[in-house]
C-alpha cells in the first residue's frame, strides 16, 4: 500500500486504510474520506504542502500529514 503523497496527478485509487488519529480521522470521515471509497488525485501545490483529491464526487483539500495517513491500493 502507498499513501496519497505517492500518487501522480490524474491517478485513481481505492482507500484501504486511514491511519490518522482522532480528531483528524473523524474530520476526514466527515468529508467522505472513508475506507472503500474511490479517490482521484486532482492536483498538489508546488512544494507539496497540500493535495487536492476528488472522493466520490467531492473535492477535498488535504494537508501533508492527512494525505500521508490515507493508504490506498
Amino acid at each position: 500500500m502507498k499513501s496519497i503523497v505517492q500518487m501522480k496527478i490524474g491517478e485513481e485509487a481505492v482507500i484501504k486504510k486511514i491511519k490518522a488519529k482522532e480528531p483528524v480521522k473523524s474530520r476526514l470521515t466527515a468529508m467522505g474520506v472513508a475506507k472503500g471509497n474511490r479517490l482521484k488525485l486532482l492536483d498538489y501545490t508546488l512544494k507539496k504542502q497540500t493535495w487536492e483529491v476528488d472522493v466520490e464526487g467531492t473535492r477535498v483539500a488535504l494537508r501533508k500529514e492527512e494525505a500521508e495517513s490515507i493508504l490506498i491500493d
